[in-house]
């Protein structure tokens, strides 16, 4: 056996009400000037944990937009210069946590995320923004936030397709660590133990919002999915995620409800012992079957054809994946690409290549 193993750098502050410890925590820092970055509608939701940091908060950004649009990393990057903060607090899912990324990434200043869902970015050093209608990506293990906190009270108010779609991505980001590029012991059993608590915890979840357990469940694994990308890496599915994400304008979430499917049967063939685990973790005789059938039991989105796709821009979107894909257990080429995304756009059983 033969691994190397780089452990995750940050620190993760995880149970019921945690989020008012995050004076504490802004203090373990060294800091003492915050700006918060989250949504217009995050603000209210979170008076009582702005309220904890006194005088500490200097400022609100409340402009986050999905995809982190490089105009709006830049007017919170403009803000937290302006107010003279030394620490940015993101407070929300990923569009929010790449604002706070893209600040530390030109401030070396330390990221604390709130997480509000499961979305796992705060643990990877992948960051992106929107630049025109291309989602640019790039890696730097100085966005890992310093600090995360879990906190699932922050969580119940998120509504079940909010809660299914960006549970998805978390789920994909585990499946794909099973056969990414820097696999190894640890991240399987991160990302094993990750499919597990997100099927179990978003059944749940849906069915009840309040149930704290289930929502518990949601966000330890989408903790543990940025570590299976921090440690793994990403292959095909995520790079076409980013495709239809930048191009053509599909939310992030949704494409992974649709494409993750079809991505795993893709690979299927050339990858069977990450398909024996994820087999196992869903409890399934089939990995893409398994998924397929999950994602339609918490209702999440089917098809591209539903999200809006064109079926005249299949071929665009194939041959920008082909062209951002640097790995994949089974090569990419156009043909096969365009397959899967036909396979996508009806929405039907997924069929292995």
């Amino acid at each position: 056996m033969q691994f190397e193993y780089d452990p995750v750098p940050n620190k993760a502050v995880f149970g019921k009400n945690s989020a008012l410890k995050l004076k504490d925590e802004v203090k373990v820092l060294g800091a003492s000037r915050v700006l918060i970055a989250c949504t217009k509608s995050m603000v209210a939701r979170i008076g009582h944990v702005i309220d904890g940091l006194g005088d500490m908060c200097v400022g609100i950004y409340d402009g986050a937009e999905p995809h982190c649009p490089e105009h709006v990393a830049m007017a919170a990057l403009d803000l937290f210069k302006k107010h003279n903060a030394d620490c940015v607090v993101a407070v929300g899912g990923g569009s929010t946590i790449g604002i706070g990324k893209a600040i530390t990434l030109r401030t070396d200043k330390p990221l604390i995320v709130v997480a509000t869902t499961p979305c796992g970015s705060e643990s990877t050093p992948i960051y992106g923004l929107l630049i025109g209608n291309h989602k640019k990506t790039g890696r730097d293990r100085k966005v890992i936030a310093s600090t995360t906190i879990y906190d699932p009270v922050l969580t119940t108010t998120m509504s079940a397709h909010h809660t299914g779609t960006i549970g998805m991505n978390s789920l994909a980001h585990c499946v794909e660590a099973l056969y990414a590029q820097t696999t190894s012991p640890i991240s399987d059993l991160f990302a094993e133990e990750g499919i597990l608590n997100l099927t179990n915890g978003l059944r749940d979840s849906i069915k009840d919002p309040t149930d704290l357990t289930a929502r518990e469940q949601v966000l330890y694994g989408g903790m543990l999915s940025g570590y299976c990308v921090t440690l793994a890496g990403i292959a095909i599915h995520h790079k076409l995620c980013h495709v239809l994400g930048g191009h053509h304008g599909i939310p992030h979430g949704e494409s992974n409800s649709v494409v993750l499917p079809y991505a795993v049967a893709y690979n299927e063939t050339a990858a069977p012992q990450a398909m024996e685990k994820i087999k196992r973790a869903m409890r399934s005789t089939s990995a893409s079957g398994g998924i397929f059938d999950f994602a339609s039991e918490i209702n999440v989105p089917k098809s591209l054809k539903e999200l809006g796709m064109k079926m005249e821009d299949l071929d665009i979107a194939a041959k920008e994946t082909v062209q951002t894909t640097p790995y994949n257990p089974k090569p990419v080429d156009i043909k096969s690409v365009r397959e899967m995304l036909q396979q996508a756009y009806e929405g039907i059983r997924p069929v292995p290549f």
